[in-house]
């Protein structure tokens, strides 16, 4: 085997700038748009297929090391060799004059750390319909020999459509015959406290059962709102994982399913031999607690005492719709994310439409099946589609409850999202009215999102002097939602192309 290239002095200064502009093989790269423990990640362009991915590149301090250079090329190898809807597809590795790189699936949305801070505990069903597909993904990585190691809410990425993509397998840990393959001493350090294995904390052989500690561990977080264990330091939590029970669930959510509470606690068994077998035995469980935690309709039936009661008519359209939910996301497969409404190089009226976009169903706000609570009602919506005007609709007029609390922050990003379909549906003025209210609101995350939006219609009216001065009112480090980012970049560039 040739050895690993040792990097000059030279090309591990430039890797560590911003490669934006730059070209690595087939991929043009567009912009920065995160950094991990070992990479830099870009969005870019795959100029041969047209298509947009996600570059990992090794960051510079790494490269003069090749015990590191190593482990990047392994994640590279380890996870190209599975194919899964629930993982994120690498698609190739590669290196140029030192820069050690990997193409992966561009997933467009946010991760379950961002969903979890964002809407704090979830409802069971939630839980269960997100953890059904992590357990499926890490079902196929066992089968293949693979060791994630470092399962938490970041590494779990969450599309527009619902769908649940495990990350990052660049702590992932190949077997061979059940044997360790061992990649330095620096192994016994990964993972991330809050959420690792016993075994993992002492340092020992690991095998899928790790994994499913920490998926229990996160499972525990998605519910209770908080992880199983906190500590002053890293250590401390570490030490609680080895000795340290984690407090009942049921008693932070005396309102879950005694058989979901139990199901974690499973999972997060001290002793491996004491959780489930492997991921495929915890997803036939998953599947067979929602069959039983379920209507025939798919609605969630009421908890009393921990167990599920036979349901009431009024329950009918409460929350969860399964079957509804498998037929919307059916619909979707193949859809395809819509990349910003506009191609470079074409006006926004002469655009090209996705013509695998699956048009979505024309109703009213009132048609839509209203859920438990606000949170779960936009869930449904993100589930039903990013398109879906009565979806989004429904988010923005829930009402609030008894006690008149709601959760306002689904309620803005809501107003954002159906603000977003309007301008793909050329319905200009109406997405002209949620800008201006959110940015009139007085609330500096609405003001963003409404300064944006409207900067984003002056440039599709052809206002290119307008709206770069609204642009300029924005401040750069301004969090938009996720859409609202890309339709903003595609305006900046269509008023430099209408100014030239």
């Amino acid at each position: 085997m040739a050895p690993e290239p040792q990097p000059t002095a030279s090309v591990k200064s430039a890797t560590g700038l911003d490669l934006t502009g730059r070209t690595l093989g087939e991929f043009q790269i567009i912009r920065r748009i995160g950094k991990g423990g070992m990479a830099e990640v870009y969005l870019a362009e795959q100029t041969t297929l047209k298509r947009q991915v996600a570059i990992k590149v090794l960051r510079a301090e790494f490269l003069s090391d090749a015990t590191y250079v190593k482990r990047f090329r392994h994640e590279a190898t380890a996870a190209g060799g599975l194919n899964h809807p629930n993982i994120v597809q690498v698609y190739s590795i590669g290196e140029q004059e030192g820069i050690h790189f990997i193409a992966q699936e561009y997933v467009r949305g946010g991760n379950l750390k961002e969903f979890l801070k964002r809407k704090g505990p979830l409802e069971w069903n939630v839980a269960i319909f997100l953890m059904k597909q992590v357990a499926a993904a890490l079902q196929v990585a066992g089968t293949s020999g693979i060791v994630h190691r470092d399962i938490k809410p970041e590494n779990i990425l969450l599309t527009k459509k619902g769908e649940a993509k495990v990350a990052d397998f660049g702590l992932a840990q190949l077997t061979q015959g059940g044997e360790r393959v061992a990649m330095t001493q620096v192994g016994v350090t990964m993972g991330t406290p809050l959420y690792m294995s016993p075994e993992q904390v002492g340092g020992k052989p690991l095998d899928h059962r790790s994994d499913i500690y920490s998926f229990g561990a996160m499972a525990y977080h998605m519910l209770a709102g908080r992880p199983p264990f906190k500590g002053e330091n890293a250590l401390a939590v570490a030490v609680q994982h080895l000795n340290e029970k984690p407090e009942p669930l049921k008693n932070i959510r005396p309102d879950l399913p005694q058989a979901v509470c139990d199901l974690v606690h499973k999972m997060m068994a001290k002793q491996r031999e004491d959780r489930f077998a492997d991921a495929q035995a915890l997803l036939n469980e998953l599947k067979s607690l929602q069959k039983q935690l379920t209507s025939k309709d798919g609605t969630p039936l009421p908890v009393n005492n921990g167990k599920p009661a036979r349901p009431s008519r009024s329950l009918a359209t409460a929350s969860w719709a399964t079957r509804s939910l498998r037929r919307q996301v059916l619909a979707l497969i193949g859809a395809g994310v819509v990349v910003g409404g506009v191609a470079a190089g074409v006006g926004w009226t002469q655009r090209v439409r996705d013509p695998f976009l699956v048009p979505p169903p024309t109703r009213d706000a009132h048609e839509v099946p209203r859920q438990s609570s606000i949170s779960a009602q936009y869930f449904y919506a993100m589930l039903h589609g990013e398109n879906d005007e009565a979806a989004w609709r429904a988010v923005v007029d829930y009402p609030p409850n008894s006690q008149g609390e709601t959760n306002e922050m689904d309620r803005k990003i809501a107003a954002v999202r159906l603000a977003i379909v309007y301008v793909r549906q050329d319905r200009l003025a109406d997405a002209e009215a949620i800008f201006e209210k959110l940015a009139r609101s007085g609330d500096s995350w609405q003001v963003n999102q409404g300064t944006a939006g409207l900067a984003i219609l002056q440039s599709a009216r052809g206002q290119v002097g307008q709206s770069d001065l609204t642009m300029t009112r924005l401040p750069a480090n301004a969090e938009l939602v996720g859409d609202l980012k890309d339709l903003l970049i595609e305006a900046r560039e269509r008023n430099k192309r209408q100014a030239n």
